[in-house]
């Protein structure tokens, strides 16, 4: 997944912010999106590490998706 993907996956994120989505790659990580806190909150899953970004840092969290997925 290039970081251009990834970035329209976190805009999608906020689009359905009315549902509670959470993307799932087995063993890796776990992304959701917090319509109240407007965060996205990143967990690696091999250490259970949970990071969160602002909506308006899509550059930062994206950037933190890439560097996990590659």
């Amino acid at each position: 997944m290039n970081i251009l993907e990834i970035k329209k996956t976190l805009y999608t994120l906020i689009q359905y912010e009315d549902s509670a989505i959470t993307h799932t790659i087995p063993q890796v990580l776990e992304l959701s999106y917090c319509k109240t806190s407007k965060i996205f909150q990143i967990t690696t899953l091999t250490d259970q590490k949970t990071v969160n970004y602002n909506d308006y840092d899509i550059d930062n969290a994206s950037e933190a998706l890439y560097k996990i997925l590659n």
